[in-house]
């Protein structure tokens, strides 16, 4: 036995008024938006258990997504569409074209640090939008407290953003005998039927999907220790050093040869140099983790607003 392939075809909305035409809604986008949503929300959600301020925590979500999504398309087209981007230099610019997961991770990372040094101060307030300028920081903020609350919520966040990838199947993987593998059809499937469970010949792993499953389990042990009181930094910790050699596997899998094949750089692909250079990374971070929490810093201290939920509550019962 093996896993049928799932077929979710694109739809339109619409026609909306004055454009007159229907707008397509693709199945991958909608479920990347929905793990932004949910993600956000949880985090926000967060936050103000902590007490933490909502003002600090949005601008830093703004400014992973922003640098997110650029990061995830401008280095997939460098690492895994090098040949695309000699014939059109400007696909860099295309942020629709392709996203590289490893280089979403980037790219938040970079959006990270960008926060760390600049602020956006608003110049202009008007009833559909605030224009911003950005200046250098007077003095650098920590951004490992608020990574640390984003990444105890990303799991669940990634969960619908890998089950984009698994209804696309853009992650298509090696002939296998696995119950894990999934039946590629041997013909196209109908694009006028809402969702369909095909059977065919090809069995293969879809790695879009064992991501998912492997992500579904991340994100049930995080929320299982949301009342916990963990080192700031852990969360990071913990993902960093669970997802890079799992990552590092599931690219073994992944097409050696023809049009959907990864390119390989020294025999690894793009996500499994990244894959090794993570788990470093999350080394490092485990011995700066445990650093802070000897030290006895509150990361969070500066971003406080109010006094937790958490501990009014508390208070009553530990007089």
């Amino acid at each position: 036995m093996a896993i049928p392939y799932i077929h979710v075809p694109d739809f339109e909305l619409g026609p909306i008024p004055l454009i007159d035409r229907k707008i397509p809604l693709h199945p991958f986008g909608l479920l990347v938006a929905t793990g932004v949503i949910v993600g956000t929300w949880l985090a926000t959600w967060r936050a103000r258990k902590r007490g933490l301020d909502e003002g600090h925590l949005n601008s830093f979500i703004t400014w992973l997504l922003v640098a997110g999504f650029a990061g995830g398309h401008m280095l997939d087209e460098i690492f895994y569409h090098p040949a695309e981007l000699v014939r059109r230099p400007w696909s860099l610019f295309f942020l629709w074209e392709g996203l590289s997961s490893f280089g979403g991770f980037t790219g938040a990372l970079i959006g990270a640090f960008l926060w760390k040094y600049f602020e956006a101060v608003p110049v202009m307030d008007t009833p559909l939008f605030t224009l911003h300028k950005f200046r250098l920081r007077k003095k650098p903020v920590s951004i490992l407290a608020f990574c640390d609350l984003i990444l105890s919520v990303f799991p669940v966040a990634w969960i619908f953003g890998r089950a984009g990838c698994s209804v696309v199947h853009d992650h298509k993987g090696a002939l296998v005998d696995s119950p894990l593998a999934v039946e590629f059809p041997k013909y196209a499937p109908s694009h006028h039927v809402p969702m369909q469970l095909l059977h065919g010949p090809e069995l293969r792993f879809d790695l879009g999907l064992l991501e998912w499953m492997f992500t579904v389990f991340i994100a049930l042990a995080f929320a299982l220790t949301w009342k916990k009181r963990l080192p700031i930094g852990t969360y990071a910790v913990a993902a960093a050093l669970a997802y890079a050699p799992v990552r590092l596997v599931l690219d073994y899998f992944r097409l050696h040869e023809g049009a959907e094949s990864d390119p390989r750089y020294g025999g690894f692909t793009p996500g499994q140099w990244a894959s090794v250079g993570l788990f470093v990374f999350g080394l490092y971070l485990w011995k700066r983790v445990r650093e802070i929490a000897a030290s006895g810093d509150d990361l969070y201290a500066p971003f406080m607003a109010r006094e937790p939920l958490e501990t009014k509550a508390e208070a009553p019962a530990a007089k």
